[in-house]
């Protein structure tokens, strides 16, 4: 057990089916909240984290920080796309209406959002998660997050969110897709991109193996890898690359 379920300290009475409701789903304990402190619930039951009920939706608190589901930058790149702006994801990947995504590391969902935005109504973005804290409130988020932004929205909800390891999902489902992404964990944090932080130790952290981008190659055409340095690209087998011109993140493509 790496969390429990409680609830935040207002509101209480009126939280708990809501943090119970959870527990059963999730087969995780619920813990009475009281007067306790956060950080001494953690350490009585020895946990990492707690997933917390509160008025505004689902909340992690981890590593001295609460989260909550936020689409980040999705929404400031949308609105870029939507002015006649690029976005490098959105160019590499050649996204248009109707194309089938899997993010195999779908996180906090920024890229699934944005992807979700870029093949529209008639297409699909499937994202797995394997961590069972970070996937679902994520998806929470992606089903009760309100915007006034419309496409937005649409897009979030659109976003098949699975909380399973990718390498047994691509061993045991049948699905075809036109491009799969992996956007691993950074083994060294990026400081700007703080969002990520506290949930950090969450996160599975286990390196993207050329075995598993193989793998991929046998549901998709075209594969996409996030990274920082061109050399872990090419030792999984990326032979072209894309990016910013002064972006420290690059993408590597392999094609089946």
């Amino acid at each position: 057990m790496d969390f429990i379920i409680t609830t935040t300290r207002n509101n209480q009475e009126e939280l708990r089916p809501v943090a119970k409701r959870w527990s059963n789903a999730l087969q995780v304990p619920f813990i009475y909240r009281e007067d306790w402190n956060l950080d001494r619930m953690l350490d009585e039951y020895e946990v990492k984290a707690a997933l917390l009920a509160s008025a505004k939706g689902a909340k992690v608190y981890c590593n001295g920080h609460k989260f909550a589901y936020h689409p980040s930058m999705a929404k400031l790149r949308i609105e870029n796309i939507k002015k006649g702006g690029t976005d490098h994801l959105v160019e590499i990947m050649g996204l248009k209406p109707g194309m089938r995504i899997l993010d195999c590391t779908l996180g906090l969902a920024a890229d699934a959002v944005v992807a979700s935005y870029a093949v529209g109504a008639t297409g699909k973005v499937v994202g797995l998660e394997r961590e069972t804290l970070l996937h679902f409130t994520v998806q929470q988020g992606l089903k009760n997050y309100e915007a006034k932004d419309g496409d937005l929205v649409a897009a979030m909800r659109r976003i098949v969110a699975i909380n399973a390891d990718a390498e047994i999902f691509l061993k045991t489902r049948t699905e075809e897709y036109d491009v799969i992404y992996f956007d691993p964990m950074f083994e060294t944090p990026v400081k700007k991109s703080s969002n990520m932080e506290p949930l950090r130790d969450l996160a599975y952290n286990k390196p993207l193996t050329r075995d598993l981008v193989d793998l991929a190659l046998t549901r998709a055409p075209m594969v996409v890898v996030k990274e920082r340095y061109i050399k872990y690209l090419r030792d999984l087998g990326c032979t072209d690359f894309g990016g910013g011109k002064y972006s420290s993140v690059k993408y590597g493509i392999r094609y089946r």
